[in-house]
């Protein structure tokens, strides 16, 4: 006896046009997210050192992780080293193109106020600093990124890097070695004092209006640039 499919039919050809503009609408949406503009948001960093035996127990109680906090006009960069003894702060503040470095240690608030254009406190300033532009990209945290090779002249010292157009904001490296680079670093290092710094970002939050705020406190000892420098030392030595 034949079987009849005539009902079974109709209800798969009223399905798939259903199960058709579900799926165009789940890929507007991932679209949508995808070309998302992000402005404000927080990224962290694990923190890797490269250094030589002498000064190993040194890297053991300094940063392993790095926060990123930032919005269209500032940034603020937070890390804690020594258990907890000591946080460094950098706010940049994109469009007057100034930093500011805050360090709190035991019984003690400083305050170093960069002028406009200066790079920020207690990094390596890497001026000669050659940049390759490389045609490749890799994924990090959702993020399309772009790899730059980086060298110097007359030193063997070689490593990559790797940025981010995804996230809109203007001269985000303003204050940083990378002045040069015109995305937000997801991979990267820094050098500080003696130390080598490999900075992976690993996490990424997106903020609202009210959670980004980068007012420098009152009570703060105002130094040099060189004192500040002077006072982190001890706290790496």
């Amino acid at each position: 006896m034949p079987v009849n499919f005539s009902y079974k039919n109709k209800a798969i050809t009223k399905t798939i046009p259903a199960v058709s503009l579900c799926l165009l609408f789940i890929a507007g949406c991932l679209q949508d997210n995808a070309n998302r503009s992000i402005k404000q948001g927080r990224i962290e960093y694990h923190i890797a050192y490269k250094t030589d035996s002498v000064h190993q127990k040194v890297t053991d109680l300094l940063p392993r992780r790095m926060k990123l906090v930032f919005n269209p006009d500032s940034a603020i960069n937070i890390m804690e080293g020594f258990m907890g003894l000591y946080k460094l702060n950098s706010i940049t503040h994109f469009r007057s193109k100034k930093c500011s470095t805050l360090l709190k240690v035991p019984n003690y608030a400083f305050l170093y106020e960069g002028k406009r254009g200066e790079p920020m406190c207690c990094f390596d300033l890497m001026d000669n600093m050659i940049i390759d532009y490389v045609d490749e990209e890799k994924d990090i945290l959702g993020f399309k990124c772009k790899k730059a090779n980086i060298s110097f002249p007359d030193s063997d010292i070689r490593f990559s890097i790797y940025y981010t157009h995804d996230i809109k904001i203007k001269n985000p490296n303003v204050t940083n070695p990378y002045k040069k680079i015109d995305g937000v670093l997801m991979e990267f290092e820094l050098n500080m004092f003696f130390l080598n710094m490999r900075f992976t970002a690993d996490k990424f939050v997106p903020l609202a209006d009210n959670e980004t705020n980068f007012h420098i406190p009152k009570k703060y000892i105002k130094l040099t640039r060189e004192q500040m420098c002077q006072v982190l030392a001890r706290y790496m030595e």
